[in-house]
């Protein structure tokens, strides 16, 4: 019974929203837009190869979606961000925003979810990485939780094969710093 609260809440609701019957409120979707435009602007950081720590929150966690990965605080991931965009060429090719409700209550949050279709390049390798992500800010519009979710790994690693100087150049880095 608890399976089909859901889809019949939502049947009720566009049947009561049916503009024959009752008058639905629109939502405000000031934060959501607001919120929005930080994560365009994080998207388009991420294409120019340029971090902008100011756009996340001093607790922000970017949480690890991938197998055995770990959570990152705002100073890992912001480094990590860099080492990325340093190593790749990252253009988001399409992009389709929504905003994020309340579970609860089911009212639009401010929270932004997206799927994308990234084009990475590394040396002269291209591949497509199709993405999901859902981003939740504070008050002060800072990006509080980054959930990302995309085969990273496999398009990493796709890359690199593509690319052994730069994976003979990262494997001499991590031996410098082990050593040191």
């Amino acid at each position: 019974m608890k399976n089909l609260f859901l889809p019949i809440a939502v049947l009720m609701l566009l049947v009561g929203c049916n503009e024959n019957t009752v008058e639905c409120p629109e939502a405000d979707m000031s934060v959501y837009e607001k919120n929005k435009a930080t994560l365009e602007a994080m998207f388009a950081g991420f294409q120019q190869g340029e971090i902008d720590p100011s756009i996340y929150a001093a607790d922000f966690v970017d949480v690890g979606t991938g197998f055995n990965e770990v959570d990152r605080g705002k100073e890992e991931a912001v480094e990590q961000y860099g080492m990325l965009t340093s190593l790749l060429k990252m253009n988001l090719q399409e992009a389709v925003y929504l905003p994020g409700v309340d579970s609860v209550n089911f009212e639009v949050d401010g929270s932004v979810r997206y799927y994308g279709k990234w084009e990475m390049k590394m040396g002269e390798a291209t591949q497509q990485l199709m993405t999901y992500g859902s981003m939740e800010f504070n008050e002060a519009g800072e990006m509080t939780n980054l959930a990302h979710y995309a085969d990273w790994t496999a398009t990493f690693n796709a890359l690199l094969a593509e690319n052994p100087e730069i994976m003979e150049q990262m494997m001499q880095a991590t031996e410098a710093t082990e050593g040191s």
